[in-house]
């Protein structure tokens, strides 16, 4: 009878010990590290990327005519809106020379199917793509990932350091190739911030 007893002592005391041990929820980690925290903003002053989250910038590209992007003096390029993104990244770049700016287009509008170099247009218009040009009026090639870069500048010395970068583009209306007719287009370019 002691056998026995001790034997139901040992069963329960190894349940006790599985019961304890079993889980009863689990905690999700999520977050990233980067190498600096940068803030953007446009020329209009609306804050995007870096610490900020997920922000906008908005680009009007303005009423463009057909016969603009299909006559020789266009070049089948319609003249284009500027992009000034300035960089404030306080003290947190030290240490960092570079900062690139990737584009997303599968994220965003998509790939143009007639010019895999521009960012499909959304809405009615037919016929156009957005072109996105670097500072030396070079085209960008969205679908090679080719991303834009610019020197980090610092100001200051020691604690008192701040680093700030300006990244100048236009976006521009591009024929494609298909018959231009009119409408809306639209065109949405994600884009991630990177440091070296």
């Amino acid at each position: 009878m002691k056998a026995l007893n001790i034997f139901l002592l040992t069963s329960a005391m190894c349940t006790i010990t599985i019961t304890a041990q079993a889980a009863d929820g689990t905690i999700n980690f999520t977050g990233e590290i980067i190498a600096a925290s940068c803030v953007a903003s446009s020329g209009a002053g609306t804050s995007v990327g870096g610490s900020v989250g997920n922000q906008g910038v908005d680009v009007n590209l303005g009423k463009v005519s057909i016969d603009s992007l299909g006559g020789s003096a266009g070049g089948g390029i319609a003249a284009g809106q500027s992009i000034n993104l300035n960089l404030d990244c306080g003290n947190t770049a030290a240490g960092l020379t570079t900062v690139k700016l990737g584009f997303d287009p599968m994220a965003g509008s998509g790939i143009d199917q007639k010019n895999n170099s521009l960012l499909k247009t959304t809405g009615t218009a037919q016929g156009v793509g957005i072109g996105m040009y670097d500072s030396n009026n070079n085209l960008i090639n969205l679908s090679a990932n080719e991303a834009y870069s610019s020197d980090l500048v610092k100001s200051g010395e020691d604690g008192d350091a701040k680093y700030t970068a300006n990244l100048t583009m236009r976006a521009a209306y591009v024929a494609n190739g298909d018959k231009v007719s009119p409408g809306t287009a639209y065109g949405t370019l994600p884009f991630t911030l990177s440091y070296e």
